[in-house]
């Protein structure tokens, strides 16, 4: 690695820190080594990305692998939040790198190409942004490893948008469900019954399931017609 990227816990501007500069953190190596994605992402810093994101990414909580565990945890880094603190470009580049190695561990024959692949990433990281469920960085790790298993469809032929954009939306649909079982549970520890349950938002949640459904549902339909077109 080059010199003047030395990896530690933090990296200071040499001298006093100017008004409104803060400390950078900067993932350490063994952190890169055991997360391929911050590890490539660190890589392209070169290209502008900041180096604090990658720490960020570097240290995510890898354990979650299902909606459910994911609604459930705490002190996961939101969608909106790393877009909103590292540009929602550094959102796309992240999004773009868990496609790109999904593409390698599958070892696709037809891989999508550079500007084909960038143009998808930022559809995604738009979606995302502006989904009212709130995605955090495991969401993304959990769709780009079903995708790698094969759990949304066979990608050995390569990549494409429809398959993608399905697997993000069908996920979308399994974290408001469980996110409903939470706000059930949780009413029925307090007591509050069916009332509590509605109170809680369960009824706004039911209502978010069937809009995701029918958002499924119409995407799916376009992707059908794009592929006969």
């Amino acid at each position: 690695m080059p010199e003047e990227k030395q990896l530690s816990t933090t990296s200071n501007p040499p001298g006093p820190l100017s008004k409104g500069e803060r400390a950078v953190a900067v993932p350490t190596r063994e952190l890169l080594q055991k997360c391929p994605v911050a590890q490539r992402l660190y890589d392209r810093t070169g290209d502008g990305l900041p180096l604090a994101a990658v720490a960020v990414v570097a240290a995510a909580d890898r354990s979650i692998t299902t909606a459910t565990e994911s609604v459930r945890s705490t002190g996961q880094v939101s969608v909106k939040r790393f877009a909103k603190d590292f540009e929602e470009r550094t959102l796309a580049a992240l999004i773009l790198t868990h496609l790109t190695i999904v593409e390698d561990m599958v070892n696709v024959a037809r891989p999508l190409k550079p500007e084909a692949m960038a143009m998808l990433s930022k559809e995604v990281a738009r979606m995302l942004v502006e989904d009212d469920m709130q995605w955090n960085l495991a969401d993304i790790q959990i769709v780009a490893d079903r995708l790698a298993n094969g759990d949304a469809g066979q990608v050995y032929g390569g990549l494409n948008k429809a398959m993608v954009m399905k697997a993000f939306l069908a996920y979308m649909g399994e974290k408001c469900d469980a996110f409903v079982a939470l706000r059930e549970e949780q009413a029925r520890e307090h007591s509050f019954g069916d009332f509590g349950a509605e109170r809680g938002g369960t009824a706004q949640l039911r209502e978010r399931m069937k809009n995701v459904a029918a958002l499924a549902a119409y995407n799916e339909g376009n992707f059908k017609k794009d592929i006969k077109q």
